[in-house]
């Protein structure tokens, strides 16, 4: 094709260059070939032909994809688990009492709601005293799972329990469930069975003492 005439085409005599590329700041060829191959744009805008972007060697200036090491983290997860040492077994009612309170037998409670329901009358006369709603629900409750008439004799037979590890609420709660046998006791209360070795006598023996003091 001609280069003159103004119907003729003609391809420029130079290359046009691509306005992207990765550059390499030593600007060496050699270096370059080694560490990453140049990103070369045609005039489409299209990436040079045989480009691969996930070159292992590019110094941090080129385009490369993320390395696929692991950073060790995940080897860790086949790793068998170490499994936690058992905690003993605990009665939470006591945790859940605020200070200064101390936890009562269903006979005791009933005992002392009875007393302040005999001085109704009196109280009553006084404006400045107010029983919460809840009193008549504690009252019947009390009551009906009460099953001693001396709460002061059932004290007695149980506090000798204490002295084998048996806290106040465990004193409690085998005073409320009324246990027939010792191994209901263990089942019911299980915070005691770690003590099952010296307390199972001891309870046979405060068991046989309750069974007396029934209603």
């Amino acid at each position: 094709m001609s280069e003159k005439g103004g119907k003729g085409f003609s391809f420029p005599t130079t290359t046009p260059k691509s306005s992207i590329k990765a550059k390499d700041g030593n600007g060496d060829g050699a270096s370059r070939s080694k560490r990453g191959r140049k990103v070369q744009f045609d005039s489409q805008g299209s990436p040079e032909p045989g480009f691969n972007f996930s070159s292992s060697k590019s110094d941090g200036k080129g385009f490369s994809l993320p390395s696929s090491k692991s950073d060790g983290k995940a080897g860790n997860r086949g790793k068998t688990p170490v499994a936690k040492e058992a905690q003993p077994l605990e009665l939470k009612v006591e945790k859940e009492l605020p200070e200064n309170v101390k936890c009562l037998m269903d006979c005791e409670a009933a005992n002392i709601l009875q007393g302040i329901q005999g001085q109704m009358v009196l109280l009553s006369a006084d404006p400045s005293i107010k029983l919460p709603e809840s009193f008549d629900r504690g009252l019947q409750y009390a009551e009906t799972h009460s099953k001693y008439t001396d709460p002061s004799s059932v004290r007695q037979v149980l506090e000798t329990l204490t002295k084998y590890g048996v806290s106040t609420g465990e004193v409690c709660v085998i005073a409320n469930v009324c246990p027939e046998s010792v191994d209901e006791v263990f089942a019911l209360v299980p915070s005691l069975k770690g003590k099952r070795s010296k307390l199972s006598e001891p309870l046979k023996e405060a068991l046989d003492e309750l069974a007396k003091l029934k209603k």
